[in-house]
């Protein structure tokens, strides 16, 4: 953990059903390596997110350097043993997260394909990248297989469905099941750079994404501290175990939504956010303009005006990316206090001292 770590909350999320949604995937013949399952049935969630959150439970993926019988590599784990006899030459990823974490880490005449929401500049903040690479194919599995990989990178929300036909076809498939909190993209950055023998490149990566965490909560300092924060938008509420609450208390707020016991991104009436009468209320750019023009104003935030937006790339991000989430929100909660400040209220926790 990164001490007080954060985790992607998906979608107003749509993030976390539109990275999930990233995930039809499949590929072609396995010149590197190839897969083996180990008794489990690959995990078919559907963007239902209780099925999600109970798939990450003991979700982490062990690395093995050697791998057994001269295997250049193993990633054992999610039900499978991923057996790479060299380093992959034509990798494919089927998720927004390792797509944006291989544009970054990887060699880009490596990656032969990317989903669909590498591209696109409403999702992705790699969009730029992956149009100058060229490699953003679709989710179809005539069109992975056509791209000969020897590598393909997918997530726990990915369909057994999609699963099984790259497993036929003895595709090597990496099965990334656990986005939660820092914690786990970090996790998930080794991973994609120890299957593609990028360590380094790896933990370059994971540095510089806790620099600028730590220079985040520097920024936010005790302003933050005690703050009473929702995430409510299109009728969707982040709770526990979404990357947006790992970073409230990353940053020392309150995510209300998870301290009333709700978790992933369940669906709430405006009249709970008003009852809970929070702080300060965020909402993303996926669904600007969803929600019922006056329903939060009865809140303390829509009164001080700590009524935020945040990027729908931000929201989406369980890459290193998340790093720019956390900054946003952190600027964001400090505007929050000073309003608050200047209207004559005091931060919680200084409230109490």
């Amino acid at each position: 953990m990164l001490e007080p770590t954060p985790t992607s909350g998906a979608r107003t999320v749509l993030s976390l059903a539109i990275v999930a949604a990233l995930a039809a995937f499949a590929c072609g013949p396995a010149p590197g390596g190839g897969v083996e399952t180990a008794g489990a049935e690959p995990l078919d969630l559907e963007g239902d997110h209780e099925h999600y959150l109970q798939s990450v439970e003991g979700a982490r993926l062990e690395l093995v350097e050697p791998g057994a019988d001269g295997a250049w590599r193993e990633i054992r784990g999610a039900g499978r043993v991923v057996r790479l006899t060299a380093p992959p030459e034509r990798i494919a990823s089927r998720t927004l997260a390792t797509d944006e974490i291989l544009l970054e880490i990887a060699e880009p005449e490596r990656i032969v394909l990317l989903s669909p929401f590498a591209g696109d500049p409403q999702f992705s903040a790699s969009a730029d990248e992956a149009q100058r690479l060229g490699s953003v194919g679709g989710f179809s599995t005539e069109e992975i297989l056509a791209a000969s990989p020897d590598l393909v990178f997918a997530a726990g929300f990915n369909t057994q469905e999609s699963l099984a036909q790259l497993e036929a076809a003895g595709v090597p498939v990496v099965v990334l099941l656990d986005h939660e909190d820092l914690a786990a993209i970090e996790r998930n950055i080794r991973i994609v750079g120890f299957a593609i023998g990028r360590d380094r490149e790896a933990e370059r990566l994971v540095a510089s994404m806790r620099l600028r965490l730590e220079e985040a909560r520097g920024r936010a300092g005790s302003r933050t501290e005690g703050l009473r924060v929702v995430h409510w938008s299109g009728g969707v509420v982040l709770g526990g175990r979404t990357v947006f609450d790992d970073a409230l208390r990353y940053l020392g707020a309150v995510n209300v939504a998870a301290e009333n016991g709700l978790e992933g991104w369940p669906r709430i009436s405006a009249e709970q956010v008003v009852i809970w009468d929070p702080d300060v209320i965020f909402t993303d750019s996926y669904v600007a303009g969803d929600d019922v023009p006056g329903a939060l104003d009865g809140t303390r935030a829509a009164r001080l005006g700590n009524l935020e937006s945040l990027d729908g790339r931000d929201m989406a991000a369980i890459s290193h990316h998340v790093a720019s989430m956390v900054e946003r929100l952190a600027d964001a909660l400090v505007r929050a206090s000073e309003r608050i400040e200047a209207a004559g209220g005091r931060n919680p926790v200084t409230a109490a001292e």
